[in-house]
């Protein structure tokens, strides 16, 4: 199937917007590109369109500013600016707040802690969203959400709850080691507090070990499904991992201060194991230590898959990178440029920058199939509208309701995405948020939104540049035309725009807001 074509395939667009899909579909080719650097040409050149797809897919969508920024260096300038910019946010406010488990609480209290900790989620969707919105110029947030949908954790799982401290300090954890070594990133995943709580690890003692997080650690979150990992490998790696607790309550233990986690060595298992081939030896009481135990047991274990199965590690974890930046088409990956990123991963000793940095500078990312097909998430859709047109309010609440919560994934195996981002009840609901972002501006937000561009006061230089920003593809003229008459108002030239702007700027936002609000309603507004 055409990459694009799926949109409306159950859509019945009018006879102006079929003539644009039919226009613009005839831009895709078959795929014969690779990881080798891509070198802008005269028919596809280093432009607004191509500066916004590589905005559109390691950020929450472009800003025209960044766009201008991005073409004032080349593509593997634009690329390493993404990846070297830190995003350093200030904390949210229940980043420290403290609370009791509900041991001991009657059924009133234990209510009302539930809503304190309900709160403090909240307060964290909403801080993250404002993030991801308020981001600079870098892939780091992007990417911190990727991590976020591979490394799991809910706030709520099954009435067992992971409260907003510990998942902040998980997102924190994929913020600062998202571009870094993949092996160190499960290591530190392996004892995070949040990750502890979730999959059950704080609870797993010698005389009753639980399985969850050793099945997930290879089936996904490195090696993959069918790996060739036995279930005794599942017994013996919960073995490795049992005696580590996360501190999450004030009236628990926290020997390594609130929030962090400790080791509790009289719950180790300290007998001989045997995992994925590897021999651990059984340990006295001595070497029964938090230190030890951590080096010698939890770091072989991670060492050992990827010593034993780095080529099943690198593919997996390759594939899901290409999926999230290139096109998530369960069946619609390139394996040969998969086996190259792959290749790349293990001679870097999975260091992550290398491979997503060139892939970002790939012809095959700038690949003219690869422009436009992938269905904007909720994140990318809702913070989008916020970051292009300034409209903020309830961004966490309205991905939510368009089957995107943040910090709570359907389950451990994430967001499933491609096809699930858009149903028959979620697409009317994107398209209400949007024309409500329309209505909300006012008629100096727009002008002011008109006012970003290089000249605002030429319309067709305007509707070209507002193409670039809103759409994936370059507009087709039929498209252009349409958009540049709505702009100027039916029965008046293209020169006139500069009188409507100047003279009636009132009437210059209502028909801008017509303009924005044909766009939003494209089916290909939903691709990036």
């Amino acid at each position: 199937m055409d990459r694009r074509a799926f949109l409306t395939g159950w859509m019945q667009p009018n006879a102006a917007t079929a003539n644009y899909l039919s226009v613009q579909s005839s831009h895709d080719r078959t795929l014969s590109t690779g990881l080798e650097p891509w070198v802008p040409t005269t028919t596809d050149p280093w432009d607004a369109v191509r500066a916004g797809h590589l905005l559109r897919r390691t950020m929450m969508m472009p800003k025209w500013a960044d766009i201008q920024t991005l073409l004032k260096g080349t593509p593997s300038d634009a690329v390493d600016l993404l990846m070297n910019t830190p995003s350093n946010p200030a904390d949210p406010s229940m980043a420290n707040h403290a609370t009791t488990s509900l041991h001991g609480l009657d059924s009133v209290l234990t209510e009302q802690m539930k809503g304190v900790w309900a709160g403090d989620d909240a307060i964290l969707k909403t801080w993250f969203a404002n993030v991801l919105l308020n981001s600079p110029i870098s892939i780091v947030e992007k990417l911190t959400l990727f991590w976020n949908g591979h490394f799991t954790s809910q706030f709520d799982a099954n009435d067992y709850f992971v409260i907003a401290p510990l998942l902040f300090r998980q997102n924190q954890l994929f913020r600062n080691n998202g571009l870094l070594n993949f092996i160190d990133l499960a290591k530190a995943v392996t004892l995070d507090g949040a990750m502890l709580v979730y999959l059950g690890g704080d609870l797993n003692t010698k005389s009753r070990a639980n399985e969850n997080y050793a099945r997930e650690l290879m089936e996904l979150f490195t090696m993959g499904f069918g790996s060739g990992y036995t279930e005794g490998d599942v017994k013996e790696g919960a073995r490795i991992l049992t005696g580590w607790r996360s501190a999450q309550f004030t009236d628990e233990p926290a020997p390594n201060g609130i929030f962090n986690t400790y080791f509790s060595p009289p719950d180790h298992d300290t007998g001989n194991k045997t995992y994925l081939g590897v021999q651990f030896s059984a340990i006295v009481d001595a070497d029964n230590t938090e230190y030890l135990v951590k080096k010698n047991e939890i770091y072989g274990m991670i060492d050992a898959i990827f010593k034993g199965y780095s080529q099943a590690v690198a593919t997996y974890i390759c594939r899901k990178i290409y999926k999230f930046f290139i096109y998530s088409n369960p069946a619609g990956t390139d394996e040969t440029v998969i086996s190259a990123m792959a290749a790349l991963f293990i001679q870097s000793n999975f260091d992550i920058k290398p491979v997503i940095s060139t892939l970002l500078k790939s012809a095959h990312f700038f690949d003219n199939a690869n422009v436009g097909c992938q269905i904007k998430t909720p994140a990318e859709y809702i913070i989008g509208i916020a970051r292009q047109l300034g409209y903020s309010v309830n961004m966490a609440d309205n991905m939510t309701t368009i089957l995107q919560e943040l910090f709570n994934p359907p389950n451990v195996s994430g967001w499933t995405g491609w096809h699930d981002w858009i149903t028959t009840n979620t697409y009317p609901v994107r398209s209400t948020i949007a024309a409500a972002a329309i209505t909300a501006m006012t008629d100096q937000n727009v002008i002011d939104f008109i006012n970003k561009f290089t000249d605002p006061t030429d319309a067709n230089k305007l509707i070209t540049e507002l193409g670039a920003l809103m759409l994936p593809r370059k507009l087709a003229q039929a498209r252009h035309d349409d958009l540049v008459t709505r702009l100027v108002g039916q029965n008046n030239p293209d020169y006139e725009w500069p009188t409507i702007l100047s003279t009636t700027p009132s009437d210059a936002a209502r028909n801008m807001r017509d303009v924005l609000t044909t766009i939003t309603n494209l089916p290909d507004y939903q691709l990036c």
